[in-house]
């Protein structure tokens, strides 16, 4: 059985990442997902706004009650730049079969991404898609290598969430309630 792994910075994670991973994980019938917090995106070096620690908790305590999903340090420990090709050389020391779940945004620029040519030969690549995105609207050379998974459209970004902290405005629903008290009770955001 092979297993998932979801990368990003998630700042802060929220439903979208769970719902989302989770029908992926019955879909293509994964063992386990390993959620990996980035150190540094190499496509988003500027834009981090809770330090690396606060985003790992974060993902501890939103998936602390759900079977089969993890958490890994492995990115965040290397204190570097994360590239997804040496994540996957790790994983692949204990793990033969690796699905990589990726939304459709970075689809739109995994050629961009660091050896993505390797990348497709340690794992899988599943794109997460929702049902109004349109495969043929967009040129991708990877695209016959990758497996597309439609899930549920879930209208939640992390921007958004931190902007409704920054406007005193509520984000309940968007976040389990876990990371809502660690996000205030940690001041992130402000």
């Amino acid at each position: 059985m092979a297993i998932g792994i979801y990368g990003g910075s998630f700042d802060p994670i929220h439903f979208g990442h769970l719902i989302t991973t989770l029908d992926v994980k019955e879909k293509r019938n994964l063992e386990k997902v390993f959620f990996i917090p980035s150190y540094i995106s190499p496509l988003k070096q500027n834009i981090i706004a809770a330090e690396d620690y606060h985003r790992l908790k974060m993902v501890e305590l939103a998936i602390q009650d759900v079977k089969d999903f993890l958490v890994s340090d492995f990115e965040i420990r290397r204190k570097k730049i994360s590239y997804t090709i040496e994540t996957l050389q790790e994983f692949k020391k204990s793990f033969n079969d690796i699905e990589l779940i990726i939304g459709f945004d970075n689809y739109l620029v995994f050629d961009k991404w660091y050896l993505p040519d390797e990348i497709l030969k340690l794992a899988k690549v599943v794109v997460m898609k929702r049902q109004t995105e349109n495969l043929d609207s967009v040129h991708n050379s990877f695209k016959d290598k990758m497996i597309f998974v439609d899930t549920p459209t879930i209208e939640i970004s992390s921007t958004e969430i931190r902007n409704r902290v920054r406007n005193n405005l509520p984000i309940d629903f968007f976040v389990p309630q876990k990371v809502k008290e660690y996000i205030y009770k940690n001041g992130l955001y402000r």
